[in-house]
């Protein structure tokens, strides 16, 4: 077992550990870069961002045509009271309440509040595309505040590849913001992840640190020169004094160094490697090094040094401007980062008093005299509290989410400071006595939506009850009508999620690899199903039957795995199975919704090194047997992975594959007829159009349309109203949601409703797939529950080529199947009445809708009706069979039955040619017919209970 995999299985179940972020990284980089490249270009999402906007602009100004998928408007579900990953926040120097702040989050975008300090504060998105953006550090010109700069490429990971679009602008005060050119990509290579953006006092020169070194700009960014560029050293932070002196903490993932320049930047020196400063000598290793002014002593700098293995080594204070300085006893006496150094690390001086701070990692840690002697380590020196529990009720006072990036001091205008913010994985918190002995906290997100989604489950019948699996904070659970307040049903890192559609009191939330949560009582509580610590992939694909109560999801390299019966199974039930050598590691699985035996499932090239270098699409049949037949339908172009496959509702040789990896001449999306060939390959056909080059997570089908399909995009939400074209036309759909990344889309069966799970803005919800129009006038389509069955009733006011309607019902949680076709008009401009009653239902919910066809081969569907059938008005005879007869008859009953049950037939004169009268029966009657009885058609008629059904046979 590798050190990853034990510290999962070590954690306690009640508190999951928090966040990895780096194996999530670890996991998005290899299913999105380049193969071409073997990086995440992240720049192309400009290009991206201007075609949508365009788009966007010509919808809005030809008022896009109703019923079409890029008329999509989006309601944001929230989660408004969870937050997300903050890196940066910026205190207006204007508002000397501290009440008007800035956060910039890593994947929602650039937010504002202007009564950040109140319990229930309003924040603002201050731009949509900026929700694509990981924003990492933010600073004002004290020359001139209404100068703003933004920095962008979360940089602290052990990997190059992931990059930011540079540096943006605002010259408003934070109104607009603008990329500057001189730092845009992929030109400007240095600038792809900003870790840090300082701007000096008097001068206004701006500093920032990158992956590449340290820049400086004397003309407000227009500009830039590389004034400190260690070999192969990434910068991890830059501070400047309130003289001036410039401080940069040098080396992530890699030893660097305390570097100071006295001269605006032009000359530094390391000052690890001069002799009696007090700091640790190279040779002693250390990794990265967080850093810290005190505003209210120009001399006094503290600086926070990891080691080599990325907990803390020691920290440092001077009091002389950098020349000299001296251990302060660690918090707790020992690693307050848990082991994450290298990824939460904050420190931040009271403005008015140099010896009040505080550190943050895991949890936050405070002093009010780190000066204090110290004689002997660790038992004297400062006095250290901690503040902070990560893992109490979130109602409690000492409550701030785990995982610490920044602590934001708010300046008085007198006295002393004793308010301020921190940035943790959990969005915003404040403290209006942060430097008393035992602090307060309370969470300043209401509002701040950027939560990190994952996946989503639907209620197959509450349209308000969603779960959502999120990265950092738990699965959240959707309970109330249309708000968007949410509760954590399970913790840790939040997956895949969901919700039986047949028996919803089941319900399923994942945490990393193969581990899940089972609940029996409809979300109330979860307990354990721990199939596996170590197998399947951190955030673990998976998909569930409600037909069957299977789950599947990814378990090892070239394997999946089945857990039959999940609701009641052990962990130990679980079985896994073989997709063949060179499959891959599983990415995606889609179970049918046509054939609860079958699965399609997608992979990656295996990176660790195997056989596998390209992914793979298989349908699996028979996918819970023992040995389940894999068929290959498609491989992915060399380095590439699938990342979904939407099914037809009612046709499982029709597929549409997406990939989720840039890629400058490969298409992302292709489509098939031919899933279900088991002889010759398969034909696809690629569907790429003129959709932007970006990684697409997820792709459905419009239910209603089988033309039509939505995308999940690294750019919001993306349509089609026509498949067929060599090269179809994409628009956004995403009026009302932000460019940001989607991961999933779900489609309630009850009422069409699209919902989406972003990663960095929540949940989303749509109507767009209500009641869409039907080539034909249709007036009324209705269901009404009778004795026969339910009585299905359609009036058409005009019809133009049509061909016959398909009439079709699911049960609660179950695919449309079809019942019976109807012939159509054709053609005809008067009032036409149909009807059919379907006599094959026992009680329970179902659901109808007809499926027009043309007679070019064109289909449209109907709104969807919904007949509850009571257990008392449920048909008494659900079917008959054989028909034609020979000497007996089958009757299938609603249900096993007590008294008489007379049965009769009766000749088309009237007359009662044969009776059969029977007691107490199961569902199945078989009723034994004289072979006397002359052949001909007979009217069956069955009694019991107070009622009766009737039908017309054959016999032979």
């Amino acid at each position: 077992m590798t050190a990853i995999e034990a510290e999962v299985e070590d954690e306690e179940e009640d508190e999951d550990r928090r966040d990895r972020p780096d194996l999530a990284f670890l996991q998005d980089f290899n299913r999105t870069r380049d193969p071409a490249t073997g990086t995440v270009p992240r720049e192309r999402l400009l290009v991206a961002q201007q075609r949508a906007e365009e788009l966007l602009t010509l919808q809005a100004s030809q008022r896009a045509s109703v019923g079409t998928l890029s008329s999509a408007t989006w309601t944001e579900r929230g989660p408004s009271n969870v937050g997300g990953r903050v890196r940066a926040i910026l205190i207006d120097p204007a508002d000397a309440s501290g009440n008007t702040v800035w956060v910039g989050s890593v994947a929602g975008g650039l937010w504002k509040s202007t009564n950040a300090t109140s319990a229930t504060p309003i924040w603002i998105s201050v731009d949509g595309f900026m929700a694509n953006l990981a924003i990492t550090s933010l600073a004002y010109d004290p020359t001139n505040p209404d100068i703003m700069y933004m920095g962008t490429g979360e940089g602290f990971y052990n990997a190059d590849a992931v990059r930011g679009l540079g540096i943006w602008k605002s010259t408003d005060h934070g109104a607009t913001w603008n990329q500057l050119a001189s730092t845009a990509p992929p030109a400007s290579a240095d600038f792809y992840r900003v870790q840090r953006l300082a701007v000096q006092q008097g001068t206004g020169y701006v500093f920032v640190a990158t992956r590449t070194g340290l820049f400086r700009s004397k003309d407000k960014g227009a500009t830039w020169q590389a004034v400190l560029q260690p070999a192969g050293i990434r910068m991890a932070d830059v501070k400047i004094s309130a003289n001036g002196t410039i401080f940069v903490g040098a080396g992530i993932f890699q030893t660097g160094g305390l570097y100071r320049s006295t001269d605006n930047g032009d000359t530094w020196t390391n000052l690890n490697t001069l002799a009696g400063t007090g700091l640790p000598a190279p040779s002693v290793g250390y990794h990265r090094i967080e850093l810290a002014c005190a505003p209210s002593d120009a001399n006094r700098v503290y600086a926070i040094f990891t080691s080599s293995t990325d907990i803390l080594l020691n920290i440092y204070m001077s009091k002389d401007g950098g020349n000299t300085w001296a251990t302060i006893r660690k918090p707790g006496g020992g690693d307050f980062t848990n082991g994450q150094g290298w990824y939460c690390l904050a420190i931040g001086v009271s403005p008015t008093s140099p010896n009040t701070l505080y550190v943050g990692g895991l949890d936050l840690w405070l002093t009010n005299n780190a000066d204090a002697p110290q004689t002997a380590v660790p038992t004297s020196g400062a006095t250290w509290t901690q503040t902070t529990v990560w893992s109490t009720s979130k109602t409690a006072t000492n409550y701030v989410h785990a995982d610490h990036h920044a602590v934001a001091w708010i300046p008085p205008t007198s006295g002393t400071a004793t308010k301020a913010y921190f940035a943790s994985d959990g969005g915003i918190a404040y403290s209006a006595n942060a430097n008393a002995t035992t602090p307060t906290y309370g969470q300043r997100n209401n509002g701040l939506n950027i939560t990190q989604f994952y996946a989503l489950a639907l209620h197959p019948s509450d349209v308000d009850y969603f779960l959502a699996g999120a990265q950092d904070n738990g699965t959240q659970r959707y309970t109330k009508a249309g708000g968007q307040v949410t509760t954590e049903a399970t913790g840790g890192d939040g997956a895949f999620c969901f919700i039986d559609q047949n028996e919803p009191q089941f319900q399923f939330t994942a945490y990393v690899y193969a581990q899940y949560r089972r609940s029996t009582n409809g979300g109330s509580s979860f307990s354990t199903l721990n199939l596996s610590a170590a197998n399947g992939q951190f955030i673990n694909p998976t998909d569930y039957d409600s037909r069957s109560n299977t789950l599947y999801g990814g378990w090892t390299v070239d394997n999946f795995f089945r857990l039959r019966s999940a609701t009641t199974a052990a962990a130990s039930a679980v079985s896994g199975a073989s997709l063949g050598a060179g499959a891959g590691m599983v990415t995606h699985l889609t179970v049918s919704p046509n054939n609860q035996d079958r699965v399609f499932i997608g992979t990656e090239p295996d990176f660790a090194g195997g056989t596998s270098t390209q992914g793979h699409l298989y349908r699996v049949d028979n996918a819970a047997a023992t040995t389940p037949t894999v068929t290959l339908l498609y491989t992915a172009p060399a380095g590439m992975s699938i990342s979904s496959v939407a099914v037809e509702t009612g046709n499982d040789a029709h597929l549409l594959v997406t990939l989720s990896n840039f890629s400058a001449t490969e298409a992302k999306v292709l489509e098939t007829t031919d899933g279900l060939n088991t002889t010759d390959p398969v034909v696809w056909t690629k569907r790429q159009g003129d959709l932007p080059d970006m990684p697409v997570r997820w792709a459905v089908f419009d239910p209603t349309n089988n033309k039509r399909a939505l995308l999940a995009t690294e750019l919001g939400i993306w349509s089609t109203d026509d498949l067929t074209p060599a090269n179809p036309v994409w628009k956004p759909s995403s009026t009302g949601l932000a460019n940001v990344r989607v991961d999933m889309l779900r489609i309630r069966a009850s009422d069409q409703q699209v919902v989406a799970a972003t990663h960095g803005r929540g949940l989303f919800v749509s109507d767009v797939l209500k009641d869409q129009p039907m080539p034909v006038e249709l007036t009324s389509f209705t269901g009404q529950a009778t004795e026969q069955g339910v009585a299905l009733r359609w009036q058409t006011a005009s019809e133009q080529n049509a061909l016959h309607f398909d009439v079709e019902r699911a049960a609660k949680g179950q695919s449309f199947q079809l019942l019976t076709k109807v012939a159509a008009a054709g053609n005809s401009t008067s009032l036409r009445n149909y009807t059919h009653t379907d006599v094959t239902v026992g009680s329970g919910l179902y659901y109808y809708r007809l499926r027009q066809v043309d007679q070019d081969g064109t289909v449209a569907y109907s709104p969807v009706v919904t007949v509850t059938i009571k257990p008392s008005m449920a048909p008494l005879l659900t079917s008959v069979y054989p028909n034609p007869f020979v000497d007996q008859l089958t009757l299938q009953l609603r249900e096993p039955m007590s008294g008489n049950i007379v049965t009769t037939l009766t000749d088309l004169q009237g007359r009662t040619v044969y009776t059969y009268t029977t007691q107490s029966v199961s569902r199945l009657l078989p009723v034994p017919v004289s072979t006397s009885l002359a052949p001909g058609h007979y009217v069956l008629t069955v009694r019991a209970q107070g009622q009766k059904a009737v039908r017309r046979v054959i016999h032979r």
